[in-house]
């Protein structure tokens, strides 16, 4: 029999050959399982096997020239597919489960951006994980996560349901707070604190993740009437994550993937079994992937956090005061002056706080022109965007002027240092925000309805008789 053209003769008739004796020995013989027997040198190079059967021996002999066809392969495993980004376990626990001693629980308090990310993220940790509101209502919208987008991704964004959903405080439910997460705004925290204080003892853990400074001595003061003692223990933490509300998607944005550093009130350790259950939190939050927590101490845990208490202290008073956007605050050298006389001041107050007293991490931050250019990178990252403060001023929001210039003007005091500028930023943002309250509440509130055909009449005005 002839071969068809391109095939070598010795290749088709050792194909056929094999091909009909294989069939035959399968009905004739019973299948045995092979034997392993070491292979020859041509035998190794051509890939087949030693054989004991006649169809082996009476197989013509191949060459490396003939190009023989490749041994098959053996099939491959399946491959395992990768678990769902948007897994959602089930960390809402019966309420017997979740009353139980044992039960591996965390409350988040709060109703901002973050408490939802951080929320969604505990809940692979943690047996249950449950964000309380400590208002009257609880906003029962954006109940979804955006995740950040490669660069070169032009498909739709990756859009899934939060693993935790917000549940409204209940004043009358006295379970035991082991560990608690609070986030927010730096004058939300006492509010918050308040609501759960019926629930909280000694053996509490609490992370206060609020805006601006000096929010714990605030809490200690009007919530645990200052006393060390009989509060709970406190940790502080601070996350570079950029999170926004996305309305089209009903969402929580994450613009910046980031880190998060917590840190500890090591000046009022009283025994070590609190100290332990601090601990205990901050290895529990370091198994966190999205959050990637860390402990460091209150140098580097300050040095980290002032970035974003310089922007709010000193670059938006200046845009209230001068009612520009941040991009304005490029091309006007008066504003410029006034920007690096809020910055001198502020490297005198933390210069002089005893926590941080012989840092090199602090000195080095201050004493070089790091702060200025963070300042400056922070404005042009934002130039495009309206002032923030601007904003909560004219809707007659609170302010965290207290945890920002005002934190600086009382730790100024303590250390007998004059500080004008933050004086005037903070009397000017106080004043515009009273104002901008007054303008609001002299609105005469209106209100549209439609009128039935028959009474339309009535409210016709018609010109006046001549």
């Amino acid at each position: 029999m002839l071969a068809p053209a391109g095939f070598p003769p010795g290749r088709v008739a050792s194909q056929r050959y094999e091909t009909v004796t294989t069939s035959t020995d399968a009905r004739q013989h019973p299948q045995h399982p092979p034997h392993h027997q070491e292979r020859g040198p041509q035998e190794a190079f051509l890939g087949g096997t030693t054989s004991t059967t006649a169809t082996a021996t009476a197989t013509p002999a191949q060459r490396p020239w003939m190009n023989p066809p490749p041994a098959a392969e053996p099939p491959q495993a399946a491959q395992t597919r990768p678990a769902p980004r948007y897994y959602v376990p089930s960390v809402l626990l019966p309420a017997e489960a979740a009353k139980a001693p044992g039960a591996h629980k965390i409350f988040i308090l709060g109703d901002d951006e973050r408490s939802r990310f951080i929320a969604h993220a505990l809940s692979g940790v943690y047996d249950s994980v449950e964000r309380l509101g400590w208002r009257a209502t609880v906003s029962p919208r954006y109940r979804n996560l955006e995740r950040l987008r490669p660069s070169n991704h032009r498909g739709p964004p990756k859009v899934g349901p939060l693993a935790v959903t917000p549940r409204v405080l209940a004043r009358d439910d006295d379970t035991h707070i082991d560990q608690l997460i609070v986030t927010g705004h730096g004058y939300e925290a006492t509010a918050a604190m308040k609501s759960v204080k019926h629930r909280i003892t000694e053996d509490t853990t609490v992370c206060l993740m609020n805006d601006g400074l000096g929010v714990l001595e605030d809490v200690r003061s009007r919530v645990f009437n200052g006393t060390h003692d009989a509060g709970p223990t406190f940790l502080l933490g601070h996350m570079s994550h950029k999170l926004a509300f996305n309305r089209a998607y009903d969402s929580v944005r994450e613009l910046r993937h980031g880190v998060t550093r917590l840190t500890m009130d090591t000046a009022h350790v009283r025994d070590q079994d609190r100290a332990e259950s601090r601990l205990n939190f901050v290895r529990n939050m370091q198994q966190v992937q999205d959050l990637k927590p860390s402990l460091t101490p209150y140098d580097q845990w300050l040095r980290f956090k002032l970035p974003s208490v310089i922007f709010d202290s000193v670059v938006e008073p200046v845009c209230v005061l001068l009612e520009m956007p941040y991009q304005g605050l490029l091309q006007n050298p008066a504003a410029q002056r006034m920007l690096h006389r809020l910055l001198d001041e502020i490297v005198l107050v933390v210069d002089c706080l005893p926590e941080v007293e012989g840092s090199a991490v602090i000195r080095d931050y201050l004493r070089g022109n790091k702060i200025r250019r963070n300042m400056y990178d922070q404005i042009l990252a934002k130039r495009s965007h309206p002032s923030a403060l601007v904003r909560r001023i004219e809707n007659g929001l609170p302010t965290d002027v207290d945890y920002l210039n005002g934190f600086f003007l009382r730790q100024g005091r303590l250390f007998g240092l004059d500080l004008p500028a933050h004086h005037l930023m903070t009397d000017l943002i106080k004043a515009k925000q009273s104002m901008a309250i007054e303008r609001l509440n002299s609105y005469v509130p209106m209100e549209e309805i439609s009128i039935p055909s028959a009474q339309h009449f009535r409210y016709r005005t018609s010109p006046p008789q001549k």
